[in-house]
């Protein structure tokens, strides 16, 4: 069993007591090293002690868990586990670039699977991608952002602009984007219309996303559909019609 150096990092004592206390006794092969109740404090320790995994919260007061990050840019070469109560943009920051999180109160189960993925992506040798992705997302404008697309082999990072629409296939979606390309991905529609509902996204039907940027006509005949950039037909469901006319005769998302 691989034991992991572990920091807490968290401005609330009781949160950082009931984390420690959960680890203890549900996680074996973490390792508490130190605990942080600010991230000037943390990254100090983060310097000093090389951990493999931190559980950070994102919002300490002035310096957040994302600063931090920007501080430790390049240094990356950590997993880190969010722990946040809230934090709408945060939570879904994070989902975009394939990084674990746990919501207060903290569910036992949700740990334990994070802790265990975590286990496995870690490689101490190497700089944290996906880390690293995050924090160049943060300070990119909303026409730069990208999300994390899981493939077989490798995590592919794709700009949002360059997505056309996306089309559920069960548990699986498929990703079109310029240049006819496509990925097919093991996630549910629904997460990524969580994840892309304010970068100009409109669902348009149960099996439909679309970009409203990568709209070229709204077609009125056979039931009416959309049409897409790519020359793709996409339809428009009948309780999603006056939503998405809507949107299109205000010609902004």
């Amino acid at each position: 069993m691989r034991i992991l150096k572990a920091i807490l990092i968290d401005d609330e004592s009781k949160s950082r007591n009931n984390l420690r206390q959960l680890l203890l006794e549900y996680c074996p092969n973490v390792e508490i090293i130190a605990e942080a109740g600010s991230a000037v404090e943390a990254l100090k320790l983060i310097r000093e002690l090389n951990p493999d995994l931190l559980f950070l919260d994102i919002e300490m007061g002035e310096v957040s868990g994302f600063d931090l990050l920007k501080l430790l840019n390049g240094q990356q070469k950590f997993e880190v586990i969010f722990v946040t109560a809230f934090d709408k943009y945060g939570i879904q920051a994070v989902k975009a670039c394939a990084i674990d999180y746990l919501l207060k109160p903290i569910n036992i189960l949700e740990l334990s699977n994070a802790v265990e993925k975590a286990t496995i992506q870690i490689n101490p040798k190497k700089e944290n991608e996906r880390l690293k992705e995050l924090v160049a997302n943060i300070d990119r404008g909303d026409d730069e952002q990208r999300i994390a697309i899981p493939l077989s082999d490798k995590i592919e990072f794709l700009a949002i602009n360059k997505i056309i629409r996306l089309e559920a296939e069960g548990n699986y979606t498929h990703i079109y984007v310029d240049h006819k390309k496509q990925y097919l991905v093991c996630k549910t529609l629904k997460e990524y219309q969580e994840l892309l509902e304010n970068h100009n996204f409109i669902r348009t039907h149960q099996s439909h996303l679309i970009n409203f940027r990568k709209i070229s006509a709204y077609v009125k005949t056979d039931g009416g559909y959309i049409a897409m950039d790519d020359g793709s037909q996409v339809p428009i469901s009948r309780q999603k019609r006056d939503e998405v006319l809507l949107r299109i005769l205000k010609g902004k998302s």
